[in-house]
């Protein structure tokens, strides 16, 4: 018995063993994972360069996907039974090609490790829903100095993606300026390096002329080793997902609303203003002004620099973000979000 039971325990083994890789095979093969994170990742990354938005909708989406992966594995088995596999002449052409499919399944998962840990330490505050009263206007076709009003949520924004002043870049002297412009107001500027450049990220909050308060973020770049305080605005390559919410004590009564939300999307500069000013006065006090950004860096490397130089700006980190304290942030892999009121570099 024991003669017969070796060549028994030998071939259940390479059963098993052929079972396995023809699961890899047909996983490898089949259809993509709904989150399709960019070729070539790293398996030490814990994101990609678009990453999902956190909405609920979409948190549920993708807490689902382990198990979803497992049903579509199933699936897969089933449709590919009946199916033959390309034949490839290249070896090394398919083993890269199965590597890389491997590392995007497991960044997908980390992925969504990532997200769900965001989504439990931070929430945008939303501003109330704005109900536009019945006009004929076509919003879409208003253009003015490549200022847009939008009429869902009642405030004023830039179109970063065509405006003129893409074309001038930024630095210290516009700030130092805008009084004569008549725009007062606070702004943070946090410069590091990543990817052989050094980045800019700008954040401004205040009155803007005779009628707005707002808030804006900037995201601009320049070569290492250049000297002054000029950039110039972040290349599309180069644009980051970003969604802000300004909140205004708009009464004095120290409480803090959202007044409008720029969605989650990709901008080299996020901006949004509504027409202020309900005391009758020219200057408004800048700390009844506060910013709620979320910005969703190109990997968690790049965050981590943007991060150290926040924190070198008076910024604290913390365990999970409260709207209601001022100058604190926090980060889960790539995701950085923050609330700033008081800090001011002018």
């Amino acid at each position: 018995m024991k003669n017969k039971a070796l060549p028994v325990a030998f071939a259940v083994i390479a059963a098993a063993l052929v079972c396995t890789a023809t699961v890899l095979t047909l996983k490898l093969t089949g259809n993509k994972p709904s989150i399709n994170p960019d070729s070539g990742t790293s398996l030490s990354q814990t994101t990609e360069k678009n990453h999902p938005a956190y909405s609920e909708t979409r948190f549920t989406e993708l807490a689902d996907v382990t198990e979803n992966d497992a049903n579509e594995l199933s699936t897969e088995q089933t449709e590919n039974k009946t199916t033959t596999e390309p034949k490839t002449t290249d070896t090394q052409t398919t083993t890269k090609s199965e590597t890389t499919t491997v590392t995007q399944t497991v960044t997908q998962i980390a992925t969504t490790v990532v997200n769900t840990a965001f989504k439990d330490v931070f929430t945008l505050p939303k501003a109330p829903q704005y109900i536009p009263p019945d006009t004929d206007l076509n919003f879409e076709k208003i253009n003015l100095a490549s200022y847009k009003y939008n009429p869902d949520g009642n405030f004023y924004y830039t179109d970063d993606k065509e405006c003129w002043q893409k074309n001038f870049g930024f630095n210290e002297v516009y700030d130092n300026f805008a009084p004569l412009t008549m725009m007062y107001y606070d702004t943070v500027r946090t410069t590091f390096e990543y990817g052989g450049k050094e980045w800019l990220v700008q954040i401004w909050k205040g009155q803007y002329g005779m009628a707005f308060v707002g808030g804006e973020v900037g995201i601009y770049t320049r070569n290492l080793g250049s000297i002054g305080s000029h950039f110039v605005c972040a290349d599309k390559e180069d644009w980051l997902n970003m969604e802000m919410a300004f909140m205004w004590d708009e009464y004095e009564t120290g409480e803090y609303r959202a007044v409008f939300n720029r969605n989650y999307e990709k901008y080299w500069w996020a901006t949004g203003f509504v027409v202020g000013f309900p005391n009758g006065s020219l200057r408004k006090t800048l700390t009844e002004f506060r910013l709620v950004t979320h910005i969703t860096f190109k990997d968690t490397e790049m965050a981590n620099a943007f991060c150290k130089a926040f924190e070198n700006n008076g910024f604290t980190k913390v365990s999970k973000l409260n709207n209601n304290s001022p100058d604190t942030f926090v980060q889960v892999g790539p995701d950085v979000a923050f609330v700033w009121q008081n800090i001011n570099h002018k």
